[in-house]
């Protein structure tokens, strides 16, 4: 009975996958020693600067996951993580343009 309810309003069958949303910019940065999770000050000021200079174009940014901290051997995480990411935005958004980026630990 429940199958001849549902039958043609589409409860049984999968959303289709949204189609994800490219930049023309996307900006891959990774912060330094003690910031706190995010872009961190040099990051966010190298979007700041950045957007006036390319007007017509958007920017994506994409803050790279590893603690930051002081026990230097967690920033290979953080190299596996923008890894991952490079290679998800080279499949699928082959148009977009990666800047990579890094302060302090985060440019090792």
């Amino acid at each position: 009975m429940l199958a001849a309810l549902t039958a043609g309003t589409g409860l049984g069958t999968p959303a289709a996958a949204a189609a994800p949303r490219c930049s023309d910019i996307e900006i891959v940065f990774a912060r330094g020693t003690d910031e706190a999770a995010g872009l961190g000050k040099v990051g966010k000021a190298l979007v700041d600067t950045l957007r006036p200079m390319v007007k017509d174009q958007s920017i994506g940014t994409y803050a790279v996951k590893y603690p930051a901290s002081w026990d230097f051997t967690q920033v290979a995480a953080g190299a596996n993580d923008a890894s991952k990411r490079i290679q998800t935005l080279a499949a699928t958004c082959p148009e977009s343009k990666i800047v990579l980026g890094g302060y302090s630990q985060g440019a090792a």
